[in-house]
């Protein structure tokens, strides 16, 4: 489906279209492929799966275009009224003329008039892009990072209205979880290693570490991820994650991070991952999470070495936290 939103003339002169164009959206796919074709390969085939197939979120590509030629874009993709900005773009021959504000200006307002409630995105702290964003409502998470949240109320509202208690569903990892999950691992919450197998230390963004897990779904693996997904909002309340250590190939990485109001569910999450055989399971954990470390431990594994002060505790390193490595025996392989 494509959305037209009239015209607006760029600091040129020149007056050129504004659209939204809704995937799936076979008659534009090709045409944003190529203009988003600069991105990464992992990237690419995000854009290539939400722009052809139906995935269960709602994905919208805000384009500038001259006759029907894109040249400016900016993409969301949502469940829920919740989700992620990204693939900010303008081609280089049309820099510099006012072509991402104007463009903003009709994606947001789009956004608040669909009843959107929270974005993320992720720019460069106190770069060019990261100044924009502020000038609609994005606000650093936290000193010194360059991950952002926009809420359409404030974040206290957003937050007990997201991740209130109530009935909640554990669910092999899909596209759907790819939205909703910034929020739980950008979030203020306790804990800095909230992800070792996603690489996922202090407040940072699930948005590019989801991708290759989700692709090897397409290419028919076993999911390698289960999240805990709350029925009435849809909110990832926690997410358990695996992967082989990259240093140590007969040890297999495995992690859950929970929102701290549904810490009682991680157990079932540990337990729902379909783990492979290895030689050695090995966990990290930090002091600022005493759920994580208590999990691992009910599940049998055993603290090896704590590294102290070994990781910052945030984006500005006001402080460090130790890192605990965990320890769980498997199968000898050979």
């Amino acid at each position: 489906m494509i959305h037209d939103f009239g015209s607006v003339t760029l600091k040129s002169g020149e007056t050129v279209e504004v659209g939204c164009v809704q995937g799936p959206e076979l008659a534009w796919a090709e045409r944003i492929e190529k203009l988003l074709g600069h991105k990464g390969d992992v990237w690419r085939a995000q854009n290539s799966e939400i722009l052809r197939n139906d995935v269960g979120i709602e994905a919208y590509f805000y384009i500038l275009h001259r006759d029907g030629v894109p040249f400016s874009n900016i993409m969301t993709v949502e469940v829920n009224g919740v989700g992620i900005l990204g693939h900010v773009w303008t081609d280089p021959e049309d820099r510099r003329k006012n072509a991402t504000t104007l463009l903003m200006e009709r994606q947001m307002a789009h956004f608040r008039e669909r009843g959107g409630k929270a974005l993320f995105l992720g720019t460069g702290f106190d770069s060019p892009p990261y100044h924009i964003y502020e000038r609609f409502g994005f606000r650093g998470i936290e000193d010194h990072s360059g991950s952002m949240d926009y809420y359409a109320s404030s974040k206290s509202i957003f937050e007990g209205w997201y991740f209130a208690p109530g009935p909640a569903e554990l669910e092999p990892l899909s596209w759907k979880h790819w939205p909703a999950s910034p929020a739980l691992f950008l979030g203020a919450f306790p804990g800095v290693v909230r992800s070792a197998p996603m690489k996922l230390i202090g407040r940072r963004s699930t948005e590019g570490r989801l991708l290759p897990l989700l692709r090897e779904l397409a290419d028919g693996k076993p999911a390698r991820a289960v999240a805990l997904r709350s029925r009435e909002t849809t909110a990832v309340l926690g997410m358990a994650v695996w992967d082989w250590d990259p240093l140590w190939r007969d040890a297999c990485l495995v992690d859950v991070y929970c929102h701290p109001d549904h810490w009682s569910r991680a157990d079932e999450l540990l337990a729902a991952l379909e783990l492979p055989q290895a030689a050695r399971y090995v966990a990290y954990t930090d002091p600022e999470c005493a759920m994580k470390c208590e999990l691992f431990r009910r599940a049998g594994f055993r603290s090896v070495v704590t590294l102290p002060q070994w990781t910052p505790g945030d984006s500005a390193n006001t402080h460090r936290v130790d890192v605990t490595l965990l320890e769980k025996a498997g199968a000898v392989t050979t």
